[in-house]
């Protein structure tokens, strides 16, 4: 019973929230890009996505058991709604024979979803997600990149790159 307490209970400690946070940004790596095939990063969830609805399913629980563990941080509803739906349009995406299963593995849905959270963490300065990547690299040295909400910034106009 101390277990389910350990992982399912809302973080009170800066230690606390660093140790859910790594949980769930290992949920992420391992579902997402645990593997590197032919230079693209797959994880379990699309291996296991594979075997026909099953594997669905059961990518779908893990991925829900992701945005649960994102929720005991006390992240506001509409953001919980932003995990949910990128969550649903993975499975409903798995769920096409053979092409959804491909697509599967370049759409990285718990990914996203973590990206949502530690953005949020970073705003609330409940973890310094930035120090705690550095300090716990994940095990193949990757480390997920924040999106940012700015479309200019993501378009590299006003950031001092180029593109050439």
């Amino acid at each position: 019973m101390e277990y389910f307490y350990k992982f399912h209970s809302q973080p009170r400690t800066e230690k606390e929230r660093e140790v859910l946070y790594g949980r769930i940004r290992k949920i992420a790596y391992w579902l997402d890009s645990y593997f590197n095939i032919g230079g693209v990063k797959v994880g379990f969830e699309a291996i296991v996505g594979f075997i026909p609805v099953i594997g669905d399913f059961l990518g779908l629980i893990a991925a829900l058991y992701q945005v649960y563990l994102s929720h005991l941080f006390g992240i506001p509803f509409y953001l919980l709604l932003r995990m949910l739906a990128n969550v649903l349009i993975d499975f409903v995406v798995g769920l096409v024979p053979t092409v959804g299963d491909f697509l599967d593995a370049f759409y990285k849905s718990n990914s996203y979803n973590l990206n949502i959270l530690s953005s949020w963490l970073i705003e609330n300065r409940l973890v310094d997600v930035e120090r705690f990547n550095r300090e716990h690299p994940l095990g193949n040295g990757d480390e997920p990149g924040l999106r940012t909400r700015s479309r200019t910034r993501a378009a590299g106009v006003g950031t001092g790159s180029s593109y050439r």
